[in-house]
């Protein structure tokens, strides 16, 4: 199997093609039922990831015991990943069904709190969505062109890369993104930026009155900068790296099945279903099984790239690896099912 890089992603499909043909298409009904927002859903998921997030946090230091501050860092790197698949949800306007609320409460317990801008995200993500992998794409045009996001790469190269984010290191990268596209407030109301900027000094200014500075950077930050790039490293190129060269619509992403412990470290809100969302992005996090489940049972659906747990995805995108089949997946009879195939030369 001939694997590309990004950059030879584009021009299989023209910009408005990804969103007009769907092979495996449901109907209204179905689909209409599979976009119902419950606005309970969305503020008891949110609710319950900060309150991992702090009980974590507070634990931690209550014991103040290295080793467990080392695993603490981790686990709340993997809650502000939920946080941001939340803010994912609220910029397709998933969270609550009044759309004011689901703007602010997507603003002020989701984007502000990672330092982006919901409403700026939108209008990249959005853009991402209408010209995907084309020089319409603000993803696509950001990587173009960056050795790391070139697959297949080395072994060697690959571990670098996933070290270097590891380690802090690649926190480079995030703060680009965060300067050059989520984090522009461009037409919005001087209203919203003194919130936004007001928002940011009352966080800043209680951590000084309550000396809780050093536990900020600690339990924020240190995780912000370390582990949640690398796995947002990780669930970037499952979305839309190493894939095959067979110009359907199903070769622009990838839907991963995650095994449990990826669930709960990389892929949680069923974020590993990522080739669904792009088809019906109208369908919230919680129903994206079901929406799963319902295109499988199509034969239009057996094309569909989908590649056992994300260390299989890796595999794929490792310069010589084979391509061969897996067993014990459970999917439907006939699914190109994937666990490191990835072929060709860099």
């Amino acid at each position: 199997m001939k694997v590309l890089s990004n950059e030879g992603l584009q021009g299989r499909l023209r910009p408005d093609e990804s969103d007009r043909y769907i092979p495996a298409a449901l109907g209204k009904q179905e689909l209409r039922d599979l976009s119902e927002v419950s606005s309970l859903r969305g503020l008891f998921h949110i609710l319950a990831e900060w309150t991992l997030l702090v009980a974590a946090a507070y634990l931690c230091h209550r014991e103040g015991n290295f080793l467990l501050y080392l695993v603490t860092v981790v686990w709340i790197a993997t809650r502000q990943h939920a946080l941001m698949i939340l803010l994912h949800d609220g910029t397709h306007y998933r969270l609550f069904r009044n759309r004011k609320l689901n703007d602010w409460v997507s603003e002020i317990a989701l984007a502000w709190p990672v330092l982006i801008s919901a409403r700026a995200y939108r209008r990249n993500h959005f853009a991402h969505h209408r010209y995907l992998n084309t020089d319409g794409d603000p993803d696509w045009v950001r990587r173009k062109g960056d050795p790391a996001w070139v697959f297949p790469k080395p072994r060697a190269e690959m571990a670098g890369l996933l070290l270097r984010d590891l380690t802090g290191l690649g926190a480079i990268a995030l703060l680009k993104l965060m300067k050059t596209v989520a984090s522009k407030d461009v037409d919005v109301q001087r209203s919203f930026l003194l919130v936004r900027y007001g928002f940011y000094l009352i966080v800043i200014a209680l951590a000084l009155w309550m000396g809780a500075m050093k536990l900020l950077l600690l339990y924020w930050f240190v995780p912000l900068f370390t582990c949640l790039v690398f796995i947002f490293r990780i669930r970037s190129i499952a979305e839309h790296s190493g894939l095959p060269t067979t110009g359907s619509v199903y070769a622009q992403t990838r839907t991963v099945i995650p095994s449990m412990l990826e669930r709960i470290f990389i892929a949680p809100k069923n974020v590993n279903f990522h080739l669904e969302h792009h088809l019906y992005p109208s369908v919230p996090f919680y129903r994206l099984p079901r929406l799963h489940a319902m295109l499988a049972a199509k034969p239009e659906f057996r094309d569909a790239h989908i590649t056992r747990t994300y260390i299989g995805v890796l595999r794929e995108c490792v310069s010589g690896a084979q391509t061969r089949s897996q067993s014990g997946i459970a999917a439907p009879a006939g699914f190109a099912i994937h666990a490191g195939a990835a072929a060709g030369s860099k």
